[in-house]
């Protein structure tokens, strides 16, 4: 391996940060907004530190490629070791769990957001907040689905190997057993970034509606990866 002298270190890791803001600013957009980026961006950087010490300019000879999925991955570190979501938030989720649970015995079909706030006792925006906070959560859990780029082809093989997760193969199977709206919806959502009421507009469907199936998405991957319990 072709050793680098501090110098050269500093100046990867300048050219490196860049990409650090970029990435950390990326995960951002799909999190809940008690998230700090200027965490995300620190943990980003620690993977960039180790990223400079590690490189082999034989092997890869764009710095800023090798070093993105060590930057990503450090930050989905990060994120899982801390918990994404909050104790209270974490409450809430259980008792949207359990409410959608009886209802659906109760009504023998899936609630609608507004039969689920009522049962919570929670004005609609709040529940809808608190629901789409928990769908972001369970997808960031189950193993990065949020971000597509962290499997990106052109990445290091050895990278690859470090982000890439049995959780993330096991979501994607589960993900395959969904129906075909399910899984649009999902893309839309999750890939794509695009809202609620955007999707709705591209499926010719209320907001509510999309709403409903990404609810009933996410219950379907709990149950089929066993995170019920989560």
């Amino acid at each position: 391996m072709t050793q680098l002298v501090v110098s050269d270190r500093n100046d990867l890791i300048s050219r490196g940060m860049p990409v650090v803001h970029r990435v950390a600013r990326g995960v951002a957009r799909r999190l809940p907004p008690h998230i700090d980026v200027a965490d995300l961006v620190g943990a980003g950087a620690e993977g960039l530190v180790r990223a400079a010490r590690a490189y082999d300019p034989m092997k890869c000879e764009r710095f800023e490629t090798y070093a993105e999925a060590r930057i990503r991955g450090a930050i989905l570190d990060e994120l899982r070791s801390s918990d994404a979501m909050t104790r209270y938030g974490r409450r809430i989720e259980a008792a949207m769990r359990r409410a959608r649970s009886e209802l659906e015995r109760e009504l023998g079909r899936t609630p609608t957001d507004e039969e689920l706030a009522a049962r919570l006792k929670l004005p609609l925006a709040h529940y809808r907040r608190h629901a789409d906070t928990a769908r972001r959560g369970v997808m960031l859990c189950a193993g990065g689905m949020t971000d597509p780029d962290l499997v990106e082809s052109s990445a290091p093989q050895p990278e690859l190997l470090c982000v890439a997760s049995d959780t993330r193969r096991r979501l994607a199977e589960a993900i395959a057993q969904l129906s075909p709206r399910k899984q649009e919806v999902l893309g839309l959502y999750f890939a794509e970034e695009c809202t609620q009421a955007e999707i709705g507009r591209v499926l010719g469907v209320t907001e509510s509606r999309v709403c409903q199936i990404l609810s009933e998405a996410i219950a379907r991957l709990r149950s089929l990866m066993g995170m019920d319990a989560l």
